[in-house]
C-alpha cells in the first residue's frame, strides 16, 4: 500500500469517527433538553428556596453545557468538512486530532456527572 492510499484510509476512518461523534453529540444536545424539561416540571412540585438555588445552579450549567456541546459540533462539523476534501488539501487540518478527542471524551464524562448529579438531587428531593 502507498502513501497516498494509506492516508485516504485514515481519512476515510477518521471521517467516520467524525460522523460517529455528531451522533452522540446530537443525542447528547437531545438529552439536554430533556433534562431542562425534567428540571422545569420539578419546579411545579417544591417550594423551597434550597431547591429552587439548586436548581437555578443546574438551569446554569445545563445552558451552558449546551452551548459547549454547539461549539464542539461545530469544530467537528469543520474537521469532518476538511477531511471530506479529496485530495487533501495542504493546508493543516482546522483542529488538532489528539485535542478533539480528548475534547469529545471530556464533553461525554462531564455530561455523565452533570445529569448524574441532577439525577441525585431530584431524587434528594424526591421528584422522579
Amino acid at each position: 500500500m502507498n502513501n497516498q492510499e494509506e492516508i485516504r484510509g485514515k481519512n476515510l476512518q477518521d471521517q467516520q469517527i467524525c460522523r460517529g461523534w455528531l451522533s452522540i453529540l446530537e443525542a447528547l444536545r437531545k438529552e439536554n433538553t430533556a433534562l431542562l424539561d425534567r428540571l422545569t416540571d420539578s419546579l411545579r412540585f417544591v417550594n423551597s428556596r434550597a431547591f429552587l438555588d439548586q436548581a437555578e445552579a443546574f438551569q446554569e450549567k445545563m445552558i451552558s453545557k449546551n452551548e459547549s456541546l454547539k461549539l464542539l459540533r461545530h469544530e467537528v462539523m469543520e474537521q469532518l468538512d476538511w477531511l471530506d476534501i479529496v485530495p487533501q488539501p495542504r493546508e493543516e487540518a482546522p483542529h488538532d486530532w489528539p485535542v478533539l478527542t480528548h475534547d469529545m471524551r471530556k464533553m461525554q464524562e462531564e455530561f455523565e456527572k452533570m445529569k448524574t448529579a441532577f439525577n441525585n438531587l431530584l431524587r434528594s428531593w424526591q421528584i422522579e
